[in-house]
């Protein structure tokens, strides 16, 4: 279990290094999955990416879809490593933590091959243009969900501003966010990360990517969050309604199907709620 130390920095700071993120004896077949993704989707053989223009790729999306025959993913999110993690961060109990966690994306970052690439400042949950007090508001409100990239090479790509999810953008940073957005922000880091290493973070920091042509990267991008709070964040249904499939459920770890079970049941929802809304319109 994660000390206290470690959960008092995660809700204050937004983010957790965590050193042992990947079971050991899955490190390797998880090197040799990425390759073999990384490749089919630079190929143009995968069609779920993350495009960096001209043809290049920052990013591979869906790892866990049937139709890319990649297991080792999935049983990557069935261990302790990421489970009990995720758990302790969201404040559930690890004994309860099928009836409370939901699955949702597994992605990859990758190296760009021809050219650098960077990302501006951003919160993964929020428009950018919200007033101040509204964006107060909103990250009240999203504080049930946490993502995480695991390195399985060494890398330094995550931009951060710590503590900066739990208030509004300063004008300083409005400024940069609005107006030259890969510049630097006051009190930003840069995440390193070992091989094997995991960073946790709270989606709403300001954070951005900067991605090196020459400096291998891949990097699992993953993020849970918790199906009570599910009803805030309708990215997470409308980006993966492809897993809203009970057959899907049965491709996992057993371990994972609860989960997969929960994130059903806040599609049902998502679906129930497009149904009025379309009744209102007409």
């Amino acid at each position: 279990m994660l000390s206290q130390q470690q959960l008092e920095h995660f809700a204050a700071q937004g983010y957790l290094l965590i050193d042992s993120a990947v079971s050991p004896d899955l490190f390797d077949p998880l090197r040799q999955a990425t390759a073999r993704v990384t490749a089919r989707t630079r190929r143009g053989e995968w069609p779920y990416k993350r495009d960096a223009g001209d043809g290049d790729i920052w990013g591979v999306s869906h790892l866990l879809h049937p139709d890319l025959g990649e297991e080792v993913f999935a049983r990557y999110m069935a261990t302790p490593e990421v489970l009990d993690v995720a758990a302790d961060l969201l404040s559930v109990p690890r004994s309860d933590k099928h009836q409370h966690l939901q699955l949702e994306l597994v992605n990859m970052l990758v190296n760009p091959g021809a050219h650098d690439h960077e990302i501006g400042w951003h919160r993964d949950l929020l428009r950018q243009d919200l007033p101040p007090a509204e964006e107060v508001t909103r990250l009240r409100e999203l504080q049930n969900a946490i993502q995480w990239n695991t390195a399985l090479y060494d890398e330094a790509c995550l931009h951060i501003v710590p503590a900066s999810h739990l208030r509004a953008k300063t004008p300083a940073e409005r400024d940069i966010v609005f107006n030259r957005p890969t510049d630097s922000l006051p009190g930003q880091l840069a995440v390193e990360l070992k091989a094997g290493q995991g960073v946790y973070y709270n989606a709403n920091l300001l954070h951005r990517g900067v991605y090196e042509r020459a400096r291998q990267r891949e990097t699992l991008h993953c993020c849970m969050g918790l199906i009570d709070g599910s009803s805030v964040r309708t990215y997470v249904y409308q980006t993966m309604a492809w897993m809203d499939d009970p057959d899907f459920g049965l491709t996992l770890p057993k371990v994972l199907r609860p989960l997969h079970d929960n994130f059903r049941k806040m599609a049902a929802q998502h679906r129930i709620t497009d149904k009025n809304r379309q009744h209102m319109d007409e």
